[in-house]
């Protein structure tokens, strides 16, 4: 005998018995994810036949009641499996008295495509101290249902993914990922990537997608039990960084400080250059201020600009002053060398027009260097 006993409200019911997997053939397409059994009834002597690629499960009066996995043949009399002896048990002499839904659920793979409607906004901490930044990213996951009956939110979930539909379809799916689902995938990466700043560079992250898509998996796991879903494989189409004016700023920097090998020194580069083109905003009181250098400014440009053009020169080799034939045998020590003091005076000149400083640190600079000469 098949697996349901007549119900009175199937209409269409032609007789003898039908089994789960017939019905499901029947009845609907390779789109339809989750399928809802018109038959609600069982006998003693039901037997259930679950593909290789599916699960069934059963619900009684609203709640969750069983669950049976794929690949095997069931027998209501005479199986020992946990749901089916609890079925057994509330059934009497061929009489249906047991009365439930019964799920089919595909666990055939699914694809889902991903991607961001808006960016990702984050913080790259390897630039600075938290550079806003956006990025943008596409993905593919690959899924199938898997629900667990162990698993108490697996279960909330599926209950409240279903509610009163009888089907559950591969539309529905993707509506699920952008409606549920697609912010909270936003939301792990731009904090995966924020994390990733703080010990390394981001920047290159768009060459990095294997390696960054294995990093995250297991997170996307965690995340997807919960709508009973297993993630078998995720992949980034692609992610990239928006070029915005503050994230150039900070990587000049970086790239000045590189070469001048002082992050500070390509500060007071970046200062002096951006104060020269831009004489109306207050010229050096105002850049010095910024700076709180007070009534000080003048001076402290004139300093930083020495500091920041000057070439830096080579470390002198201590020479011995002691002992017959040493250099300093007759008083004499090495010179020092000695900026040239034609571009000294240039570079002073070059300040002084674009308002750096003061005619007075102007003039009192140059009397200095026409003294060394």
């Amino acid at each position: 005998m098949g697996l349901f006993h007549r119900n009175e409200n199937e209409a269409n019911f032609a007789g003898g018995s039908k089994n789960i997997l017939e019905s499901i053939q029947r009845q609907n397409d390779t789109g339809t994810l989750i399928y809802l059994d018109p038959r609600q009834d069982f006998n003693t002597k039901s037997t259930i036949t679950v593909a290789p690629n599916e699960q069934v499960i059963f619900i009684r009066n609203g709640a969750f009641y069983g669950l049976l996995p794929g690949g095997n043949r069931y027998e209501v009399e005479t199986d020992n499996y946990p749901v089916l002896s609890r079925i057994r048990n509330m059934l009497s002499g061929g009489v249906s008295t047991f009365s439930c839904q019964v799920y089919h659920v595909s666990t055939s793979i699914q694809e889902v495509l991903w991607g961001t409607a808006s960016p990702i906004e984050l913080e790259d901490h390897h630039l600075g101290d938290g550079i806003p930044t956006m990025v943008r990213g596409a993905g593919k996951f690959l899924v199938r249902f898997n629900i667990d009956e162990d698993d108490e939110a697996c279960k909330k979930a599926f209950m409240q993914l279903m509610g009163d539909k009888s089907t559950f379809t591969g539309s529905d799916l993707s509506f699920l990922f952008r409606a549920k689902i697609s912010q909270k995938i936003s939301s792990l990466i731009g904090k995966k990537l924020e994390e990733r700043s703080m010990s390394r560079s981001i920047n290159a992250i768009s060459s990095q997608l294997e390696d960054f898509a294995g990093e995250i998996k297991p997170f996307f796991d965690e995340l997807f039990v919960t709508y009973g879903l297993e993630v078998v494989d995720f992949s980034f189409e692609s992610l990239n960084i928006d070029d915005t004016d503050i994230r150039r700023k900070y990587i000049d920097r970086l790239s000045a400080a590189k070469h001048t090998g002082s992050y500070d020194k390509a500060m007071q580069q970046e200062l002096l250059e951006n104060v020269s083109l831009n004489p109306g905003a207050g010229g050096v009181a105002s850049a010095g201020a910024g700076l709180g250098m007070g009534m000080a400014a003048g001076n402290a440009f004139a300093n930083m600009a020495t500091t920041a053009f000057a070439n830096p020169q080579p470390q002198q080799q201590a020479q011995p002053t002691a002992g017959f034939g040493g250099q300093g045998r007759f008083g004499v020590n090495p010179a020092t060398p000695q900026p040239d003091p034609t571009e000294s005076l240039s570079k002073m000149k070059q300040l002084l027009d674009a308002g750096l400083i003061t005619q007075e640190v102007y003039d009192a600079k140059v009397a200095e260097i026409m003294q060394r000469l």
